[in-house]
């Protein structure tokens, strides 16, 4: 079953999980409370023949109750459990780490989110404010776990269960706080997380494998193989995300029906072309054939580059034109910009900076032209139910300003943070693994098999064909 383990590598994630769930118990007691709407009906007693009885009033509201939203949620919160988690089935040897770690993300993460916006919230106030636990909450933390689900797409195979947990707690945080600052300082809104979901996960992944010392060059080739049927399961994962996407950009917007459904059908054109370029960019890049990784993933990026701009007054052209650009750029990303980038020492396990990275950043630069070109999207630029306008005076210029500023503010804040994530998590109080130890399941998970470290080929051996990413693009 491998090597040998410490006390602390065995049973790390015990030692820190159930310290942190009694925390995170406790930390619910003070920092959250039902909001009015989901706390039950009032409760009025009144006096029948000398006794006292109890009376629950019924509440019928319909389009104002917020649980009217739970299918945009149940959309989201199966792209991240669903999409992500089989998208990351990809790697011969680490696949149930890929769908298992994806899944302990998406529980502690759903979580933790409602303590972190209570911290946020209460610093910027300057008083303390419990987080109203409704749909609204559980979206909100949809959205800030998928960019802990895109980060792990970076450093995939190369963390301990423990340093993950640790991850799951910093990353949030520091999110939560980018956010704030882009919302309600910026005044600016990012309907689909272009920038605030997808660009911020994609570089503080980067940046944690920065700083946890990952070399491309010392990772062993063997595992980071994928096989035919990894392939499909992945492309299951890409499927569930495509489905899905249009809500995943428009569940927060639920109290704009007009601006929500804007998102949806802009997301749905944008994604349908990049799944369409891609498909002819994989093609065109690769000598004549598809390239499996570029199709789970560039595929995708058309509901990626949409995000910011989606809530704008565009054309239905428009959102075609962007999406088709990212399908375009990704694809092309996969191909030719990943390989090079590791070659300089760049880890990036699954490439997330070509699906959410690029396409990120691009979304945010379309939306701040965007901005310039139109009135109208000035206005859609910064008006949600997020914030009001009230006494908000910027012109198209300014408003132009803050979203580049907000691009520089998200990367500088996801790859220092990160960098500084990385070394911490990389101590030696923490589980670590060592390069030979990446990329497999076996020290972490009972795995019906024979261990391929242990494997020992027959006289035949020269004939078994291992299926090799495209430049280690996976």
């Amino acid at each position: 079953m491998g090597k040998s383990r410490s006390f602390l590598e065995a049973y790390g994630l015990p030692i820190y999980v159930y310290p942190m769930v009694v925390v995170l118990i406790i930390l619910f007691a003070t920092c959250t409370e039902y909001e009015e709407a989901m706390g039950g009906a009032p409760i009025t007693t009144a006096t029948v023949n000398g006794k006292t009885v109890y009376a629950r009033g019924v509440s019928n509201t319909k389009f104002d109750n917020p649980i009217m939203t739970y299918p945009m949620y149940m959309d989201a919160i199966a792209m991240c459990a669903m999409g992500f988690g089989f998208l990351y089935v990809f790697s011969k040897y680490y696949a149930w780490s890929g769908v298992g770690y994806n899944f302990f993300i998406c529980g502690f993460c759903f979580l933790w989110i409602a303590i972190v916006s209570c911290f946020v919230n209460s610093m910027w106030k300057g008083e303390f404010v419990k987080t109203k636990i409704n749909i609204e909450t559980m979206i909100d933390s949809n959205l800030v776990t998928a960019a802990v689900l895109i980060s792990f797409g970076a450093f995939y195979g190369f963390i301990s269960p423990t340093q993950l947990a640790i991850i799951c707690i910093i990353e949030p945080f520091v999110m939560k706080i980018n956010e704030h600052i882009i919302f309600h300082e910026f005044h600016v809104q990012d309907a689909g997380g272009s920038l605030v979901t997808h660009a911020f996960g994609a570089y503080f992944g980067i940046a944690v494998a920065v700083g946890m010392k990952v070399k491309p060059s010392k990772l062993k080739p063997e595992y980071r193989t994928t096989q035919y049927f990894n392939d499909m399961g992945a492309m299951i994962g890409t499927i569930v995300l495509w489905i899905f996407w249009p809500s995943f950009n428009g569940a927060l917007l639920y109290n704009d029906t007009r601006l929500q459904g804007r998102v949806v059908m802009n997301t749905y054109i944008a994604i349908c072309g990049s799944c369409v370029t891609a498909f002819a960019t994989s093609t065109a890049a690769n000598k004549g054939r598809l390239e499996m990784i570029e199709i789970q993933n560039a595929t995708l990026a058309g509901g990626v580059i949409i995000g910011m701009i989606s809530s704008f007054l565009i054309d239905p052209w428009v959102a075609l034109m962007i999406g088709a650009i990212g399908g375009t750029i990704s694809s092309l990303g996969y191909s030719k910009l990943h390989p090079l980038l590791e070659k300089f020492g760049i880890t990036d396990s699954a490439a997330v900076q070509m699906l959410h990275g690029i396409p990120g950043l691009l979304g945010t630069i379309f939306a701040a032209f965007g901005v310039l070109a139109d009135n109208a999207n000035f206005a859609y630029s910064y008006d949600t139910q997020w914030i009001s306008t009230l006494n908000v005076k910027h012109s198209r210029g300014q408003q132009f300003g803050y979203i580049v500023a907000s691009l520089i503010l998200t990367l500088v804040m996801s790859i220092v943070t990160g960098v500084l994530t990385g070394l911490l998590v990389n101590l030696p109080i923490f589980p670590r693994l060592k390069h030979d130890e990446m990329l497999i399941d076996h020290d972490h998970w009972h795995v019906h098999g024979s261990d391929p470290r242990k494997k020992r080929y027959s006289s035949h051996a020269k004939d078994v064909v291992e299926v090799k990413v495209n430049d280690t693009a996976h």
